[in-house]
């Protein structure tokens, strides 16, 4: 059996797959809630608030929303033909902060309405936008 595996880990495909499949269905606002409210669950006795999951998310909800429009879908498809690697789709995750239980969360970030959580967010996106799979 082979294992899927994104920046070497194997909980990001599940993360990634997830959030496309919301996203290309209901809609990248869904996939994001739902990539949140899990990460908030997990800080509350799970395996922490982890940006790195939400890096996961994020990219697989831009990909799910490119898959739904048919006007990117096909750039996507042709995309998908060439020779692509996990680097073309997933940005850099190592240095994000996870493994937060809530109280950490809420020191270090404030909630998720709070500007250093805002902060996070955007550089998460940001990543994700310099990823020539995705412009």
């Amino acid at each position: 059996m082979r294992r899927a595996l994104l920046n070497r880990r194997d909980d990001f495909p599940k993360h990634f797959i997830i959030s496309a499949a919301l996203a290309a269905r209901a809609g990248g606002p869904l996939a994001d809630a739902v990539g949140v409210y899990k990460e908030i669950e997990d800080s509350r006795g799970g395996s922490g608030f982890s940006f790195n999951d939400i890096a996961a998310d994020r990219a697989g909800t831009r990909f799910g929303e490119y898959a739904a429009n048919p006007t990117s879908a096909r750039v996507l498809q042709q995309r998908l033909r060439a020779s692509i690697g996990e680097k073309d789709i997933m940005p850099m995750t190592e240095d994000l902060p996870e493994f937060m239980p809530e109280r950490e969360f809420q020191r270090r970030f404030g909630g998720i309405d709070a500007p250093p959580y805002k902060k996070m967010m955007a550089e998460i996106e940001q990543r994700i936008a310099a990823l020539a799979f995705y412009r």
